[in-house]
């Protein structure tokens, strides 16, 4: 028993907690590496990407007041239906 035990306890209290700390050292860099990779015109691009994709959600959020507005006026119940 302690043939197998001795070496988890060893691999759970060193190897793991360093394996995992050089894991994401390395996700970090890879991720630092991919930020510089991008260029202002691209991120340029993706604000201009959220602030449409924030006007539509706008948008739509105003249909469904809209909707619920009618259906309040024309279907009293609903809701409850649901």
């Amino acid at each position: 028993m302690w043939a197998i035990a001795v070496p988890l306890i060893v691999f759970v209290a060193v190897v793991g907690p360093v394996w995992v700390v050089f894991h994401y050292i390395t996700v970090w860099k890879r991720m630092k590496s991919e930020q510089q990779k991008t260029s202002p015109e691209q991120v340029a691009r993706e604000k201009e990407v959220v602030v449409m994709l924030t006007n539509r959600a706008k948008r739509l959020e105003n249909r469904v007041e809209t909707l619920e507005r009618l259906l309040d006026a024309e279907v009293a119940e609903w809701r409850n239906r649901i």
